[in-house]
């Protein structure tokens, strides 16, 4: 399959969705535009290295602070725990300098005056997104976040767990959904959903790697999403 990556297009789907999803890190904002991620991921291995765990030579090489909280879950429940624990304090304190993605804001403001329902669904901690919210006077225009909570990071996009949360607490179909994120994780989500699946291919590269997971829709600007006046409807 090829995705659609003219505006018109995307602007159509935008306007027959009775509800927006939204990935946090990266269509919302940059979370870790001031605590930098290569930083969080080292916290976290200092951490684990304080709880005599033995970090190997790969892991120690990842900048993601996810990929590290993936990798305790190999270490067993109460490692899993502390380590989701530790990762969400420093994610709270990361959203307090996360830089807004330009057009986010347009597009969440625009998608509840249309009428739509609205969720965050996020691999970031619900108490980190619901933070950034509340820091951006957000909160009003959001009606679910559907975040990590569980300890257990195999729960996390893309299993579809996260998703069906917000689909059921929006009481929303998933073929009149879709679901905006910058990951392959997110793609693959869709499609084990049956949300539709816009990439935001906000890097050189990603747009291939996106329609690649599954992706129906590129944009490389979340401006990309706004319909125009003459569509605006709905």
């Amino acid at each position: 399959m090829t995705a659609h990556t003219g505006p018109l297009a995307v602007q159509d789907a935008m306007r027959k969705a009775e509800c927006v999803l939204l990935d946090f890190d990266g269509p919302i904002c940059d979370i870790f535009a001031g605590l930098p991620a290569p930083r969080v991921a080292a916290s976290l291995r200092v951490f684990l290295a304080k709880q005599n765990v033995e970090i190997p030579p790969e892991v120690e090489a990842i900048d993601d602070p996810l990929a590290i909280f993936r990798f305790s879950g190999q270490l067993g429940p109460d490692m899993s725990r502390i380590t989701r624990d530790m990762l969400t304090r420093l994610e709270v304190e990361a959203v307090q300098t996360a830089r807004p993605t330009p057009g986010a804001t347009d597009v969440i403001q625009q998608s509840k005056r249309l009428g739509k329902a609205i969720a965050v669904v996020s691999n970031n901690s619900t108490m980190a997104v619901t933070a950034y919210l509340q820091r951006t006077h957000l909160g009003k225009a959001i009606d679910y976040v559907s975040g990590r909570v569980d300890p257990d990071p195999n729960l996390m996009k893309p299993n579809p767990r996260l998703v069906r949360h917000a689909l059921e607490r929006l009481t929303v179909i998933p073929s009149s959904s879709v679901l905006v994120g910058d990951s392959e994780t997110d793609m693959e989500v869709c499609r084990a959903t049956g949300v539709v699946a816009v990439g935001y291919a906000n890097r050189p590269g990603k747009a291939s790697l996106l329609e690649a997971a599954g992706a129906d829709y590129i944009v490389t600007s979340m401006s990309d999403l706004l319909v125009t006046d003459s569509t605006e409807t709905h």
